[in-house]
């Protein structure tokens, strides 16, 4: 496994406990949304210093921002 999936396994992890939340976009496939979200996830990380050595963390900010820009918008599921 590289580095990059890895990551991206990790980071999911984290976020599934409480997905109130899905990004949708018409028309795309399931590999267009998980290419856009791991190219997201990937290009909004920022480094991190842990008692287990560096790391990264995800900034939102900047992961919401490039999924809109790729033309996903944030809904709230039904529950």
């Amino acid at each position: 496994m590289n580095t990059r999936s890895l990551l991206t396994a990790v980071l999911l992890m984290g976020g599934c406990a409480g997905a109130d939340y899905v990004y949708t976009k018409p028309g795309a496939t399931t590999e267009q949304k998980e290419r856009d979200k791991n190219d997201c996830l990937f290009s909004s990380r920022m480094p991190v210093q842990s008692p287990w050595g560096p790391g990264f963390r995800v900034n939102q900010d900047l992961y919401r921002r490039c999924m809109t820009d790729k033309g996903w918008t944030l809904e709230r599921t039904a529950q």
